[in-house]
């Protein structure tokens, strides 16, 4: 990959972020371009970070929904 051809707002973001950039990096050639491309969509510098940080979250299902019993253990009321 020609890293002379990466949107310049897609790099500083993905270097100021050091996880993102050595996922990046890992990245394969097909999966680098998706990526790019899915970034020129980003509206605005907010948009664009949490694109960068997804390469380094991995998505967690929402914990307060994984398992509703939870809700309520713990100690008695009254």
């Amino acid at each position: 990959m020609d890293y002379n051809n990466l949107p310049l707002e897609l790099g500083l973001a993905i270097t100021t972020n050091r996880a993102a950039m050595d996922r990046f990096v890992d990245m394969t050639d097909d999966e680098k371009e998706e990526f790019i491309e899915r970034s020129r969509s980003a509206m605005s510098r907010n948009e664009l970070d949490e694109m960068v940080g997804s390469l380094v979250t991995d998505v967690e299902p929402d914990l307060h929904l994984e398992d509703v019993n939870n809700i309520f253990k713990g100690p008695g009321i009254g």
